[in-house]
C-alpha cells in the first residue's frame, strides 16, 4: 500500500497537532464506522465487519483495519484452526474513540443543515 503524501492544509499551523492528528484518522473514508462498529459490538471478525459495512469492498475494509491496526487503534488477534479465524478489536487507545463518537453523535443530533432535514447518504446502486 502506497502513501499518499502529506498535505498541509494552509491554516494547519495554527491547528493543535492533536486535533490535527485525530482528523488524519477520521478523514479517510470507513474507519471512523469501522471504530464505532468495533466500540459499540466489541471485537468482531472480518466477515462480521464486512455485514455491518454493506457498501464497502473487502479490498478497502481490508486497507482501513490495516491502517487502524499501523496506528495503533485496532489489534488484530489470529485464533488458530481449523479454521484460522481473524478478530479485531479496539486497543486500548482506540478505546479513547467512545469520547469522540458520543460528542459526534451528541453534534450531530443537534446539527440542523440548511434544508432542516438529517442528511441520509443513500448506499451505491439505490434510487432516489
Amino acid at each position: 500500500m502506497r502513501e499518499r503524501p502529506v498535505v498541509k492544509h494552509p491554516h494547519s499551523e495554527h491547528l493543535c497537532p492533536w486535533f490535527q492528528s485525530a482528523m488524519d484518522v477520521l478523514s479517510k473514508p470507513w474507519n471512523g464506522l469501522i471504530m464505532a462498529m468495533l466500540q459499540t459490538k466489541g471485537p468482531l471478525r472480518f466477515s462480521e465487519l464486512r455485514a455491518g459495512l454493506t457498501a464497502m469492498g473487502d479490498r478497502m475494509l481490508s486497507e482501513r483495519l490495516k491502517e487502524l491496526e499501523a496506528r495503533g487503534l485496532v489489534l488484530r488477534r489470529v485464533e488458530p484452526g481449523p479454521p484460522v479465524r481473524v478478530g479485531y478489536a479496539l486497543t486500548e487507545a482506540g478505546q479513547g474513540f467512545r469520547e469522540v463518537a458520543m460528542a459526534l453523535s451528541g453534534w450531530g443530533k443537534n446539527f440542523k443543515p440548511a434544508s432542516g432535514k438529517p442528511v441520509r447518504r443513500r448506499r451505491p446502486g439505490k434510487a432516489a
